[in-house]
């Protein structure tokens, strides 16, 4: 169960940062094993890179499935049948001082509260919240203030009235705020939230997040279930994965 502060923040904000969820020895094995899969972000378009079929590599990824400080606060927001929809790695890099790609794009946030046609919605009724996706993005290096990665409009996911376009744009918008982490942070977050990418601009590194995307039992948004051929999996992890269905679905056992 969520903390009454935990409640409180993530439904002023539509987004919560849960701090050392992932201790030093996880976050350096996990890294190790994206140096050896090959996961390096590209010099050009840096914004663009993601890598995925993570849960393969090694048992501390799959552990994120099931991350056991997380599992109470993902059966409050999305119920206690909450599934793993798709989980995908971001890894990203400065642009080069002087490249033709530095300074030519324009970055821009994406989704408004209410998009249930695309299974973003954020509601509450009595006591209870009420989510489509939601998502939990972990740091697997520092992500200082002004540095880059994650950035929203606080709670913009209660919005009622349509968002002005012009807000849509990340730089000069005095409504974005960036969020830091520290490497084994967990910040978790509803896509009702109007969110996007801060340009990465620390020179002392890469950004590495990896994202697992959540959805209540009934839903699917990605175009496959996610629990098919992937080895080492517990029974646990496996009920996570399952594909979208309501009848006879058992809850997360904790």
């Amino acid at each position: 169960m969520m903390t009454d502060e935990q409640r409180f923040l993530f439904d002023l904000q539509g987004y919560l940062v849960v701090p050392g969820v992932l201790d030093p020895s996880t976050v350096e094995r996990m890294r190790t094993e994206m140096d050896a899969h090959g996961v390096d972000p590209p010099e050009v378009d840096p914004d663009a890179y993601r890598f995925g079929d993570f849960f393969r590599w090694c048992e501390e990824f799959r552990r994120l499935i099931d991350q056991p400080a997380l599992l109470p606060l993902l059966a409050e927001l999305l119920g206690p049948r909450f599934r793993l929809d798709h989980a995908y790695g971001m890894a990203t890099r400065p642009q080069p001082t002087g490249s033709a790609a530095e300074g030519s794009t324009v970055h821009t946030l994406h989704h408004t509260a209410g998009m249930f046609e695309n299974a973003c919605f954020y509601l509450t009724h009595g006591n209870r919240i009420h989510n489509g996706l939601v998502t939990v993005s972990y740091a697997l290096t520092d992500i200082t203030p002004g540095a880059g990665g994650f950035c929203c409009i606080p709670g913009s996911h209660k919005a009622i009235f349509p968002m002005p376009r012009r807000l849509f744009q990340i730089e000069g918008n005095p409504w974005v705020r960036q969020i830091p982490q520290q490497a084994g942070d967990a910040l978790i977050f509803t896509e009702a939230l109007t969110h996007g990418t801060w340009p990465w601009s620390d020179p002392n590194g890469v950004r590495r997040s990896v994202l697992l995307k959540y959805a209540p039992h009934y839903m699917q948004w990605g175009q496959q279930p996610m629990d098919a051929g992937i080895e080492g999996l517990t029974e646990r992890q496996r009920l996570i994965l399952m594909g979208a269905h309501v009848s006879r679905r058992p809850p997360i056992p904790e």
